[in-house]
Formats: structure tokens, sequence, C-alpha cells
């Protein structure tokens, strides 16, 4: 027989909490064959007028990306009309590791309100970019840097690796004189996340 648990509880991962009948699940808890059990270490608190049973974490959790977030990450290769990002961080929570392994990508629709008809007129391998989460499902992240306050942060020479130096709405390597373009970030190397 389970012990009966009250709101204020300390519980871990797969502590049970409740039956179904009794309390529905909601964050924090699962439901598995007619019981309710904690997905989390935290505090319980049971709503007995919503009939919802909850566990609030008592240890930092690691970030979960969602539609709308803003991150920060380093585009890792390009193909044909998506560009594939290593992302770093998730403003907000720059200081925990993000524990996504799936593909985060920029689509070509999602670089410009503008036509765009050669993605690597836009962004380039190692280009740091900040972005914003439009979709995330199970094995992807849907990236947009269509907004004037997101796209490339850092870019390099793609000749000689020097940083690139924004000259109006172009940009130029200051050791090579090399000029190319990307969709930049409203403030280019200004060190703003």
């Amino acid at each position: 027989m389970n012990k009966e648990v009250r709101t204020g509880d300390f519980v871990v991962p797969g502590d049970f909490l409740a039956t179904a009948e009794e309390f529905v699940p909601d964050e924090g808890v699962y439901e598995e064959e007619n019981a309710v059990y904690s997905s989390r270490t935290g505090i319980i608190l049971k709503d007995i007028d919503s009939k919802k049973i909850s566990v609030h974490p008592k240890t930092e959790s690691p970030p979960v990306m969602k539609e709308g977030d803003i991150v920060i990450g380093r585009v890792d290769r390009i193909n044909r009309q998506v560009a594939n990002v290593d992302i770093a961080a998730v403003r907000g929570m720059e200081n925990r590791e993000i524990p996504f392994t799936g593909d985060s990508v920029i689509h070509i629709s999602r670089i410009s309100d503008d036509y765009v008809e050669d993605i690597e007129d836009e962004l380039r391998p190692n280009d740091i970019v900040r972005a914003r989460v439009v979709e995330v499902t199970k094995g992807s992240v849907d990236l947009s840097i269509e907004d004037d306050s997101l796209g490339v942060l850092v870019a390099r020479c793609s000749e000689c690796r020097g940083l690139l130096e924004r000259q109006d709405s172009k940009l130029k390597c200051p050791n090579c004189g090399r000029v190319s373009s990307r969709k930049m970030a409203d403030d280019y190397r200004k060190g703003l996340l």
C-alpha cells in the first residue's frame, strides 16, 4: 500500500503520488497504469478544486526549448536550402547546457521577408547567429532569422578567416579586403546575446 502524499512533500522521479481517479496529472508528473508518479525532484502541489497534482522543481532543470525562444548558435553546414545550426545557448538560460540532440535548421524561407535566391548569400558555415525558435518537434527545431534583431552576429572571412567588419549592408575583411554579404542582426559584432 502506498503512503498518502500531501502538498509540500518532497519527492523524486518515480515516486507514487496518487491514483488517476483521484488527481489529473499536471506539470512534473506522469500517469502509468492508472497511477500518477513524479517525473522530477521537487515539491508536491495538490489542487483540490481542479483535481490536479503537480511537482514543482526543487533542483534547476535543464532548459527546454519552446516556440518563441531566442537562441544563439553556430552555422554548422549548408545544404541547398537549409542551414544546420549547433545551438549553444537559450536566452535567459545561458548558464545551462542544452540537452537537445536533434537537428536545428534555418530554412531559406525563414531568412528574410524578401525573396532569397541563394542561402549562401545570407549565411555561411561557422557564422554565429541569433535566431527565434519557430517550432520544436521530437527530432528537430525550426529557426527563423527574419526579424531585424535576428541574424548573423559574428562572421569570418572565407579566405583568410579574419573577423568581418560591417560596412553599410555588406561585410568587409580588414585583412584581405574581401567583401561579402550576410543577413546580419542589427547589432552585428556588438557583443549582445
